[in-house]
């Protein structure tokens, strides 16, 4: 395959979602999150056609950065009509957020929401390409995020779960901070909506020149920064926990009788692929955005957790990662109990090298030059069965990098490593990394290409059209072009959606009216 042909299959699957992911019925250019190979049919959940926004960002990505690479219009005018669209027909007039993410979505059969409440986690949206489309209706979009979620201005204290209804002006309010953590017991200042939030913050600010959003985002990163061990540097998932813990509940003694256990503290593999995986990458690009001045509190924030998680998590004998305790105590599945409290043995198993961790490493190595960055990205290359980096790997499905992430975007993990290579070859100009990236993305497009289809997963089932490689095969591209055209950042995103509380809201519903 020569290195001109990754456009090509790219540009044939963007004709195949958009010849078969559009619901001609309704005249509307929003697309169906995805597509079942045996019967040539979008998608359906409970008889609805499911358009979930937050499930497509990264085919907005790969909408834009083929319009770039081909400079041929019609990629972008077909990004532009359909996220117009988008901005009319998803947009909640009470509050100005979008019916998407985890909790809602939107039927195509009847363009009426399927309403759950507002939730993001890691979804990481284009916000570039969505203020280019409208500028005004993104950034009442970021501004209602931040209400809609935030339930303590002065300590940034936040729930996952947002409602749709009109919001009180809190934006101008003082940030005070305070000692952390904070116990709340029905708040989740989880960093999986905590960076979103940030991004959020960040990009308005990258793309309005509004500060406000952007002060807000540091303040809430210092919340992050704030609850790492002070002297192994190693920092959890959120800053507020329950009482009861629930998660010490799990634990066997003497962990269990521990009162530093708890949700701030705990060092789980969940937290290794969210907090030092998918968000350092996040906020690695927001540091490349704003650059060193504005981007410095983002770039430290990384730099002090993969360093911490380098030291105390990483073991270079087995290339993974273990959980532990914030004090660097290392831990195990034998030390929790299984169907008790919120920390199952499942979530102490080791993080094994994977394509996640590898671009986390490799992409802050390309940012900050740190040399750890890269020793640990290369041990991560060993041990995904790699060898040393040396010399150009030729890819086949025996040392095909693993999905150990089950997200519904199976094959994203895959993408990662590509990127992962993508970077280090950047840093470094080392001919034999393009030469293995090279390999790898011919590997990865036949695996993954299925009539035209650039799928999520398997070759049978359903797809979905949120698969991260077709970006990541034109960032190749460019890459062997050599040439300096921008294409859109690659963000390690989470696609799903999660019906129950629509369900739940369903069956209340129904209850209200039998009575």
């Amino acid at each position: 395959m020569s290195q001109s042909e990754f456009v090509a299959p790219v540009a044939d699957y963007v004709q195949r979602v958009t010849d078969s992911c559009t619901w001609q019925e309704n005249q509307t250019p929003l697309l169906a999150d995805g597509f079942d190979l045996q019967t040539g049919e979008p998608l359906r959940w409970e008889g609805q056609m499911l358009s979930n926004l937050a499930c497509q960002q990264n085919f907005l990505r790969t909408l834009d950065a083929l319009g770039t690479l081909t400079d041929d219009a019609k990629y972008h005018r077909q990004a532009d009509e359909w996220i117009g669209c988008a901005f009319e027909q998803l947009r909640d007039p009470a509050s100005d957020l979008f019916y998407w993410g985890g909790h809602t979505s939107f039927d195509l059969l009847t363009l009426n929401p399927v309403l759950g409440n507002h939730e993001m986690k890691c979804v990481y949206p284009h916000y570039a390409y969505l203020y280019k489309v409208d500028g005004d209706v993104m950034s009442r979009f970021v501004k209602a995020c931040w209400h809609a979620h935030i339930w303590d201005w002065a300590t940034l204290l936040f729930n996952r779960h947002g409602n749709y209804e009109p919001w009180e002006e809190k934006w101008q309010a003082e940030f005070e901070g305070g000692p952390l953590p904070i116990i709340e017991n029905t708040a989740l200042s989880f960093v999986n909506t905590g960076s979103d939030l940030i991004l959020s913050g960040a990009m308005l600010y990258a793309l309005s020149g509004d500060e406000t959003p952007l002060r807000w985002a540091c303040h809430l990163l210092s919340r992050y920064d704030q609850i790492r061990h002070p002297e192994t540097g190693l920092a959890g998932y959120q800053f507020n926990h329950r009482d009861p813990c629930r998660v010490r509940a799990s634990f066997k003694e003497p962990f269990g009788e521990r009162e530093d256990v708890n949700e701030v503290t705990v060092v789980s593999n969940n937290v290794i692929r969210t907090r030092y995986g998918r968000a350092a990458v996040t906020f690695l690009n927001v540091f490349e955005t704003l650059g060193e001045e504005k981007g410095k509190p983002f770039r430290d924030l990384v730099v002090k957790d993969l360093e911490a998680l380098a030291e105390y998590a990483y073991d270079a004998e087995d290339h993974c990662f273990y959980p532990a305790l914030n004090d660097g105590t290392r831990l195990g599945p034998e030390h929790a109990m299984d169907g008790v409290g919120y920390c199952p043995p499942s979530k102490l198993e080791k993080v094994r090298a994977d394509g996640l961790m590898f671009l986390s490493y490799a992409r802050a190595y390309h940012l900050t030059g740190v040399e750890r960055f890269r020793e640990v990205a290369v041990g991560l290359a060993e041990g995904m069965g790699w060898g040393t980096l040396e010399a150009p790997i030729h890819f086949d499905a025996s040392v095909s990098p693993p999905d150990l992430h089950n997200w519904v975007n199976s094959g994203q993990n895959d993408a990662c490593a590509l990127f992962g290579l993508l970077e280090l070859h950047a840093a470094t100009g080392e001919a034999a990394l393009l030469q293995s990236a090279l390999s790898l993305g011919q590997h990865l497009l036949g695996k993954y290409r299925v009539d035209d289809w650039i799928v999520s997963g398997g070759p049978d089932g359903s797809t979905n059209i949120d698969t991260a490689l077709p970006l990541a095969l034109l960032h190749l591209e460019a890459a062997t072009r050599g040439d300096g055209q921008a294409l859109p950042a690659f963000y390690a995103n989470n696609t799903y959606f999660d019906p129950k509380i629509v369900i739940r809201r369903r069956q209340e519903a129904m209850g209200a009216q039998s009575s």
